[in-house]
């Protein structure tokens, strides 16, 4: 019986055939009346039976008439199964990046009683060592009656929420059996057993943001709505909906929600040194920028002063032991504090005329009553001042205003060694520059012994399909940079004839046919000289050419005072692979985008600019002393010489898509490699070595791209902040094959500005749905705090007649009536009775 399925639970009788109602009173009445005829029956026998014997024989009858009736309501049993049904509850744990700090607790009783809960040493709570997310898994770890409690109460649902939600696991409810199985097992062993049964899924922090609104929308929408939620975070809010709106929607519902607040509630009084940037290369009496960014909290709340004064701290490496020398305080910047803190960003502009290795050093001065003074300064990467000449070929077929200006430029700049050919000079007089040449390169140990090449409407007379391939090889095996400026002179024949039509290969636009060039320049001569307008990019404005200012606004704002422009040659559209700086237009008026004016791309493994326009001199009437335009032109020769070293042994580069992420992005690096005959690369994949600052390394593979030998790529997941450079080793003698490239990764904005814990939110929640708030040290009261909703289902099997539940109850029963009757009769003949 017990094997039986539909036999499990408490057996229970029913009569089938009972009657209902009034039945029942018909029932009762016909067994007085059938009791009462066989007591009259058998008081009127005869005198000569004894009087007990008429009770035994009466009683006889009465029996068999009773069983009768009782077979007659069909005796059955059944058997019922009681079901607890569990509700489900909705648990949402905050996975922002605040969750991986840890709090300066103020409160030394906090952090005490966070210590005893999770038994981490209290001064590693009390300094900020622990992080939030270890003090919840630890909390879970050692307790793990915990969410064993909460399982007595329903299933839980986990789900992770940042920016975004993401389910993590559903934990089902404890039913009776599992309860004192469990606790058996508490009693009888020790309670690693039952710890590992109830083991709660480790929180990992990787938001980017604290949406608290959509975290509890996911449950609410769910189709197993939870019949309570909890929530761990430490409140900062930083979506884009109200939190207490969807806090209402669930109290609309029924559903209290119990918030557990994590980290401090009150608001740090510190000044950070977030960040420190500063580029890897530069050369003598070049300027260049050391960014930082400092983090302060709320002035209204933790009394911070208006202004601070920032210092900049440079030290040089020694090259033979690597040793720092003394620091040197070279600058101090007053900045505002904004009232409500975060981030600010400070600049410092700096040159030095000294080869050598730099380390930069940000710091500001420790505020009165400061929480934690360890981050009032940071270091920057190391910077390499080289004293190395860039060689720079210059050519151009007229003595225009841009030649002009541009040779004495570069001729006075000490880090460039200058070589003119200026087409159009007199054979008897010698060509200008600081490196003046007689003729122009012919071989390719001639022009590889140059850097750059910059080409300023060239006239094609002196140039021939040798000389294009040459030029092309500078590219491909010499990573050398190339600069083609159209002129209304010699452009249009330049570019259409048939000879020099491999230098359409080097450029990164394309042009339409012969007709097509021809007509547009027959309707620029015919019509009027109209200045035009300039379109910048605005996605492209951080590309090295463009940047006058690290912040956007700024840069755009420089670039919007250049003067118009009177004339450009009509080149069709981009390369695929180019990046796009300047157009021609006020606007984007189609897909593929404007006439492009000023254009960047790559060909082999050097970098090449196309200038669809003259006229750039134009632009020394801005700022003080030509600043712009001399900027402008040093930093377009600094990007055609970034893919070579400047001895020209440099078997390629490594190159990452922008210089900053933020945590959670991810890092793309791309590569383009030679072997050791400079010809592309063809092995499948390079492991490229990311350094961050605090000496950690990774190895990134980088893939070869579909059908492109040379060309690598490899990403990974921005998951730590921090400086880094990255670079590839190819194995091979040389030192310093491939230049690092740096980049930094830095806290989201969202989660880096507020990261106090916000007692207020998590209490106007809780209040509002008619929940609780607690404390991370109060979290083994929850389990109690819990409304218990647990319903009862009933389920019973078909009932069973007595007589089928065995063969001897079978028998038994319809063999009884037949044995009294027996035994009446045998009893009515011994004593002569009819």
């Amino acid at each position: 019986m017990g094997s039986d399925p539909d036999k499990v639970g408490t057996p229970k009788l029913q009569w089938v055939n009972l009657p209902e109602s009034w039945g029942v009173f018909v029932l009762l009445a016909i067994l007085a009346a059938v009791a009462y005829g066989v007591f009259w029956l058998y008081r009127r026998e005869i005198s000569t039976c004894p009087g007990g014997i008429k009770l035994l024989l009466g009683g006889i009858r009465l029996a068999v008439l009773l069983l009768l009736i009782a077979m007659f309501l069909k005796p059955s049993v059944y058997f019922q199964q009681v079901n607890e049904i569990k509700p489900n509850i909705g648990l949402l744990r905050d996975g922002s990046l605040s969750l991986a700090r840890g709090d300066l607790y103020r409160s030394e009783d906090q952090s005490k009683k966070l210590a005893t809960l999770t038994g981490l040493d209290n001064e590693l709570i009390g300094t900020g060592t622990v992080t939030r997310s270890e003090l919840i898994n630890q909390a879970f770890d050692k307790h793990p009656e915990i969410l064993r409690s909460i399982r007595e109460k329903g299933s839980v649902r986990i789900v992770d929420f940042a920016d975004g939600s993401t389910p993590v696991e559903l934990i089902s409810a404890l039913s009776k059996e599992d309860i004192e199985q469990a606790q058996n097992e508490k009693e009888s062993t020790d309670d690693k057993k039952v710890a590992a049964e109830t083991k709660m899924p480790e929180l990992i922090p990787s938001g980017s943001g604290t949406d608290i609104w959509q975290g509890i929308r996911q449950l609410l929408d769910d189709n197993a709505r939870p019949a309570s939620i909890i929530v761990i975070s430490e409140g900062q809010h930083n979506g884009s909906e109200d939190p207490l709106e969807m806090a209402q929607k669930a109290a609309d519902l029924d559903i209290p929600i119990f918030t557990i607040g994590v980290g401090d509630p009150n608001p740090p009084k510190n000044l950070a040194v977030a960040e420190v940037y500063v580029r890897n290369k530069a050369y003598p009496d070049e300027p260049f920028e050391i960014e930082t960014v400092l983090q302060t909290s709320r002035r209204d709340e933790t009394g911070l002063p208006g202004k601070l004064d920032v210092k900049l701290i440079e030290q040089r490496v020694d090259e033979s032991s690597g040793k720092l020398s003394s620091r040197t305080e070279i600058k101090t910047q007053s900045v505002n504090v904004p009232e409500n803190g975060g981030r600010i960003r400070v600049d410092f502009d700096h040159v030095t005329n000294v080869p050598g290795k730099y380390i930069y050093t940000i710091k500001v001065d420790p505020l009165e009553d400061e929480t934690d003074t360890l981050d009032n300064e940071m270091a920057s990467a190391a910077m390499e001042v080289i004293d190395e000449k860039v060689k720079v070929l210059l050519i151009s077929g007229l003595p225009n205003w841009d030649y002009h200006h541009l040779y004495k430029l570069l001729q006075r700049d000490q880090s460039i060694e200058l070589s003119c050919w200026l087409q159009s000079m007199d054979e008897s007089r010698p060509q200008e520059g600081n490196d003046p040449i007689s003729r122009l390169p012919r071989t390719i140990e001639e022009l590889g012994r140059y850097n750059v090449v910059v080409m300023i409407d060239p006239n094609p007379e002196e140039f021939d399909d040798r000389w294009i391939d040459l030029l092309k090889d500078f590219c491909k095996f010499k990573a050398g940079g190339v600069l083609y400026m159209a002129g209304p002179h010699f452009s249009s024949e330049f570019i259409t004839l048939n000879r020099l039509k491999g230098f359409h290969e080097i450029l990164p636009v394309r042009f339409g046919n012969t007709e097509f060039i021809d007509v547009n320049q027959a309707l620029a001569e015919a019509g009027e000289s109209r200045p035009e307008r300039m379109l910048f990019v605005n996605h492209n404005m951080d590309h090295p050419v463009m940047s006058f200012r690290n912040e956007p606004e700024e840069n755009l704002k420089i670039w919007s005072m250049m003067k118009e422009i009177y004339w450009s040659f009509p080149a069709l559209t981009a390369k695929p692979t180019a990046r796009v700086l300047i157009e021609k237009g006020q606007e984007q008026v189609s897909a593929s985008g404007n006439q492009p004016l000023l254009v960047s791309g790559r060909f082999g493994a050097g970098s090449v600019l196309y200038f669809g326009f003259e006229g750039t001199w134009l632009t020394r009437s801005m700022g003080l002393q030509a600043q712009f335009f001399d900027r402008f032109w040093v930093q377009v020769v600094r990007y055609l010489v970034e893919t070579r070293s400047l001895q020209g042994s440099r078997r390629g580069f490594i190159d990452r898509e922008k210089s900053e992420y933020e945590l959670g992005d991810r890092v793309t690096l791309v590569a383009r490699l030679l072997d050791e005959q400079f010809k592309p690369l063809s092995q499948p994949a390079v492991e490229a070595t990311v350094k961050s600052s605090d000496g950690r390394e990774q190895t990134i593979t980088m893939k070869m791209l579909p059908n492109q030998e040379g060309r690598y790529q490899g990403s990974f997941p921005a998951n730590r902040m921090g400086q880094y450079d990255a670079t590839i080793d190819l194995g091979a003698s040389e030192e310093k094959l491939i230049d690092p490239v740096s980049f930094r990764i830095v806290a989201p904005s969202a989660e880096s500005s507020s990261y106090w814990l916000n007692e207020k939110l998590l209490t106007d929640i809780a209040e509002r749905t008619g929940g609780k708030y607690l404390r991370l040290d109060s979290i083994e009261q929850l389990p109690a705090q819990l409304p218990t909703m647990v319903q009862r289902a009933e389920f019973n099997s078909p009932p069973e007649p007595l007589w089928d539940i065995s063969p001897f109850i079978r028998w038994t029963v319809f063999a009884l009536p037949v044995i009294l009757l027996t035994i009446e009769w045998a009893l009515r003949k011994w004593y002569k009775l009819l």
